[in-house]
This record gives structure tokens, C-alpha cells and sequence, in this order.
């Protein structure tokens, strides 16, 4: 895991799939630091100050939540006390209110996961972070709360916080920073994992794609990929978003949308250009529920 230097103001890390590490970020201004995320684990979130010291940045004086996932917030309590101040939206603030009653045994998670609230996926990782059984995942408590876009002056550099909607997370926060042209997604990019099958909904997605490509940005910073997208990456993923999304329509079978995404591309599709439809097609199956 290491620490990139992206542009004059911002820095972010390294995802790690075991224990599902996201891409922290952290935004420097000649005053002040913000933390983009707070990690999934107070390890993860002591790293990420051991990296901003050992840069001589400013403090650490602000971290933003982009959503409520445990992965994304863990972290929280470590930061407060090197302090830092928490903000989220509000209903990121909700959510993190629900975390706090929760017991983390296997046992536990396994009794979540057969009620609907929990995913397997997310028991494996949080295994993988937190080995022992005797786990302790304490959410943080925010001290600002978001009911609308915010914006923040680190000093020579402004950070603005657009709370959105996604298909992966209601309570998504973009964070943008427009003087170095460079936007953080947090997981809002990501398919719905928590409402079985796994999918995109037109309804969301689209907005979303709006949205990021009207902001100023030459550089998107998904939370679990291994690299972050240049502008022409990411509205390639957007414009095959778009067109996945038009070929699937209304189906919630996936034979005729399949013939169509044929047509259009003149030969068979691949086993990953499939998938990716198939996203669609199951948004659209979950609708009619």
C-alpha cells in the first residue's frame, strides 16, 4: 500500500483487496488537510496520519465520509482523535447511528446475512481486517453534518461536497476539488451489491454520469480500483454505461437485449460485455419487485 501524489493539492493511496482497503485520499491546502474516507479499520486510518506527517502537510483537520459502508469508516474514531472533525450527509449520519448497536462475531454476521442486512462479501472482508473474534468496529460520530452541497477552504485550494445518490449507496458524497481538476467517487460508480442480484437501475446511474461528467475534472478517483481514470477513461466507461443501459431498455429477460447488444457491436459479445448488460437487466428485474 502506498501514498500517490496526483496533483498539486491531492494525494490518495492504494486499494487493497484484502480487507477490502478503499482508496483513501487527502487533500492538502497551505492551512489545512482534509481526509477523503477514514479507512476500514484504525490500522488503516493510523497509516493514512503516518503518511500525511511524514510529507510535513498540514494537519488533519477535516475528514469526509462518501458513504456509510464499514470499509469507508472505521477508521473514524482515530482520526477524531488526532483531530480531526468528521462530515457527512445526513443520511451517511443516520446510518452511522445504526452501525454503533451492531456486534461484529462471525455469529453475529452470519444472523444479519440470513435476515437480508448483511453480505457475504462483507463478512469475509471484515474477517480478513479483523481476525479475531473479539472484533470491535466502532463508527465514528460526525461533527458536520451535510443536508446540501458544502465547500471547504484548506487555504490555496477549495473542496466541494456534493452529496448523490447511486445505485451502490443512497448516501453518496462526491468530493471535488476543482483547482486541481481531480474528484474523488467514493463507490457511487460501483453496482448495487446489497439488494440481490447485483445491478445498475437507469434511475440512478444516469444522473449520477451527469453529474460527474459536468463537473471540472481531468482525473476520477474510484474507491477499489487500481488506478485511478483520466478524463477520456472515464467518459469511455460512461458513454458504454449509457449505451449498455439503452440496449437493455426495459427487459428483465436478458434475450432480446443480448440480440441487441449483438447487433450493435457485429459480432458475438464477450463473456465480460454480457455481464456488464446483464447489470441492466437485472436493475430492471428488482424494479418490478
Amino acid at each position: 500500500m502506498e501514498l500517490h501524489r496526483l496533483t498539486q493539492h491531492v494525494y490518495y493511496s492504494d486499494s487493497v483487496s484484502c480487507g477490502d482497503r478503499p482508496v483513501l485520499g487527502l487533500v492538502a491546502g497551505r492551512e489545512a488537510t482534509l481526509a477523503v474516507d477514514c479507512g476500514n479499520s484504525p490500522a488503516h486510518a493510523a497509516w493514512l496520519l503516518e503518511q500525511a506527517a511524514g510529507l510535513g502537510l498540514p494537519p488533519v483537520r477535516w475528514a469526509c465520509i462518501t458513504h456509510w459502508h464499514w470499509d469507508h469508516v472505521m477508521g473514524g474514531p482515530t482520526l477524531q482523535a488526532a483531530g480531526a472533525s468528521i462530515l457527512c450527509g445526513r443520511r451517511t449520519a443516520g446510518q452511522l447511528r445504526a452501525l454503533e448497536g451492531l456486534e461484529w462475531t462471525t455469529e453475529a454476521m452470519e444472523s444479519r446475512i440470513a435476515d437480508g442486512l448483511e453480505i457475504p462479501f462483507c463478512r469475509d472482508t471484515i474477517r480478513e481486517e479483523y481476525p479475531g473474534e473479539d472484533r470491535r468496529l466502532i463508527p465514528p460520530r460526525p461533527q458536520l453534518i451535510l443536508d446540501g452541497p458544502g465547500e471547504l477552504d484548506l487555504g490555496g485550494v477549495t473542496v466541494r461536497l456534493l452529496p448523490h445518490a447511486a445505485d451502490h449507496s443512497m448516501d453518496g458524497v462526491l468530493v471535488h476539488i476543482p483547482e486541481d481538476r481531480a474528484v474523488f467517487l467514493g463507490d457511487s460508480s460501483y453496482l448495487n451489491m446489497y439488494v440481490s442480484p447485483w445491478h445498475y437501475t437507469a434511475e440512478k446511474l444516469l444522473p449520477l454520469l451527469d453529474t460527474l461528467e459536468g463537473l471540472a475534472a481531468d482525473w476520477y478517483l474510484p474507491a477499489h480500483h487500481d488506478k485511478m481514470l483520466d478524463g477520456p477513461a472515464f467518459r469511455e466507461f460512461a458513454a458504454r454505461q449509457r449505451l449498455l443501459c439503452r440496449l437493455a431498455g426495459e427487459d428483465t429477460v436478458p434475450g432480446a437485449a443480448l440480440r441487441r447488444l449483438e447487433d450493435h457491436l457485429g459480432r458475438a459479445p464477450s463473456q465480460e460485455e454480457r455481464e456488464e448488460l446483464m447489470a441492466f437487466i437485472r436493475g430492471n428485474l428488482v424494479k418490478t419487485r
